[in-house]
């Protein structure tokens, strides 16, 4: 639909959305527009799909984020049985504040 066509089928829309009577010739222009108008994509249904590949990717960042986690909070474990090992076995405490913070 040219942009031509398209103004003159809001024109029609219009009065239609007003209630007012449409011709004969007039309804079959504004039906047709319809048609053709229902079967386009919109910009709507490009942004609903790049918003739902960007809350894929949210779900999939905060799986990993919650791995990761996990596998700090086991770390941070580990260091303390190692620090305290350590320590009993020099007699020497480590510096805590070597490692990464969670």
């Amino acid at each position: 639909m040219s942009e031509f066509e398209y103004e003159d089928w809001w024109a029609l829309h219009l009065r239609v959305a007003k209630g007012e009577p449409l011709s004969e010739q007039e309804t079959t222009v504004y039906e047709s527009g319809l048609t053709h108008l229902e079967g386009q994509p919109t910009g709507d249904d490009e942004a609903l799909t790049y918003l739902r590949s960007l809350r894929a990717a949210i779900g999939r960042a905060a799986a990993l984020h919650k791995e990761l986690a996990a596998r700090s909070a086991d770390l941070d474990k580990r260091i303390v049985v190692l620090e305290s090992a350590y320590q009993q076995q020099t007699g020497q405490k480590l510096d805590l504040g070597s490692h990464a913070p969670a």
